[in-house]
């Protein structure tokens, strides 16, 4: 079965048709299928996995991960204090900071949340602080991986972790101020391209580990990937835990009893089941490019104008429409880049078609804005029974320009 044939057509066309566009949707069957499948491996293994909340940071997509026993992934405090609402146990929610401020952190401790620091300036403020015992560090293992340069994390000259030289320091800091770095971290990119990667990486975190006497858990990172083309080839997670369960059980031997192995498997949960609904505007014809606009963009979905991401793009209003045409589609956001497919040869169009971007579950609309004044879009959850429910409404567009006037503290000058 294709990717193709297993977009639900009539139902996202009834939701579109119910809710009106723009709208995100997301299938709950997918979300658990997901789940299922990532923490069905390394059964025998003390390994866990955290949800990377800025993928998608709806409180029902974060309910449902919840479900599979999957903790919390998180890269700010604003991230930590949603994820409270979760949770009793601070602890299961790993926050990697990366340029926290004074008061971050201190509000970080005083939670009582697994910090992951990833600078030796801010590991010694840390440490200085008067109600810190221990902490998880960030390191840079100079591999880096990921489907687009701006998502490399693990390259030498990343902003991101404390690199290799200095890892002597950072443990000669914590015995300095007789605190403890029980945990090491690495994250080498978003969007890894192949699973002999992520071993290579976690064989080097493995290694540099010895340097650390009181360790009790290593977050391997992940950046798991999602075949967005049909070149993609699915990333095999059964085949990433066959190679990865000999490694972590010769190293299990030399550990204490209670030893944690984490995973951040990232946009791997949501993204493949999230669709960006939108309606055709404007069909327009320029010389050698025929345009079909639709009522989103760029400020909804950026990922084609930040990272050059291709996503399936279906007419679902005309599917099986035998006439094809080469369009691209364009937003409605009052700039050139905000192209959001080029190239694509689809259904004629006609004004009024609903369409579908695919794979849109990750890094959509918690990387939305209100750029042009624009309101967001609805979110619904599709179910597999067939029954859906919103869980974000849209805003109109004066509810909109209202609350950004009052939040703003402006009144009327006439």
């Amino acid at each position: 079965m294709t990717k193709e044939e297993t977009v639900p057509f009539e139902k996202l066309n009834e939701i579109g048709r119910i809710y009106g566009t723009p709208t995100y949707v997301y299938r709950q069957d997918i979300i658990k299928r997901q789940c299922d499948r990532l923490t069905g491996c390394f059964s025998n293994l003390p390994v866990k996995f955290l949800y990377a909340i800025k993928a998608n940071d709806n409180p029902f997509i974060i309910e449902e991960i919840k479900k599979a026993g999957v903790g919390f992934d998180t890269v700010s405090y604003e991230e930590v204090i949603l994820c409270k609402e979760f949770t009793n146990n601070y602890k299961e929610i790993f926050y990697t900071e990366n340029s926290m401020s004074d008061e971050e952190m201190t509000k970080s401790i005083h939670d009582g949340v697994t910090l992951n620091i990833g600078s030796l300036t801010r590991l010694e403020r840390f440490f200085k602080h008067p109600d810190t015992t221990e902490c998880c560090v960030r390191i840079n293992p100079a591999i880096g991986d990921g489907h687009h340069a701006k998502v490399n994390t693990g390259d030498p000259e990343s902003k991101f972790g404390i690199r290799i030289g200095l890892i002597e320091d950072a443990v000669q800091m914590s015995k300095r101020y007789n605190k403890k770095i029980t945990g090491i971290h690495a994250h080498i990119g978003s969007g890894i391209k192949e699973p002999d990667n992520l071993i290579v990486a976690m064989r080097v975190l493995l290694e540099l580990s010895e340097e650390f006497p009181d360790l009790e858990y290593i977050n391997f990172g992940g950046g798991l990937p999602t075949p967005y083309t049909a070149l993609d080839a699915p990333f095999d997670v059964e085949y990433f835990a066959e190679l990865a369960e000999p490694v972590l059980k010769k190293d299990l031997k030399s550990r204490p009893d209670g030893f944690t192995y984490f995973f951040e498997p990232g946009r791997w949960f949501i993204a493949e089941a999230g669709y960006l609904l939108c309606e055709v505007q404007t069909i327009k014809d320029q010389v050698e490019t025929e345009y079909i606009g639709v009522d989103t963009g760029m400020h909804h979905l950026v990922r084609p104008a930040l990272y050059e991401a291709w996503h399936r793009i279906v007419n679902i209003t005309h599917p099986d429409s035998a006439k094809e045409k080469r369009y691209n589609i364009a937003g409605n956001i009052c700039e050139s880049g905000d192209i959001l497919g080029f190239d694509r040869l689809m259904p004629e169009a006609s004004i009024g078609d609903i369409l579908a971007i695919c794979d849109a579950g990750a890094y959509g609309m918690t990387m939305a804005s209100a750029y042009n004044r624009r309101s967001f879009p609805a979110e619904v959850m599709l179910y597999p029974n067939g029954t859906h429910k919103v869980i974000r409404p849209r805003l109109t567009a004066e509810d909109t320009v209202k609350r950004f006037v009052k939040d703003c503290g402006y009144t009327k000058a006439f």
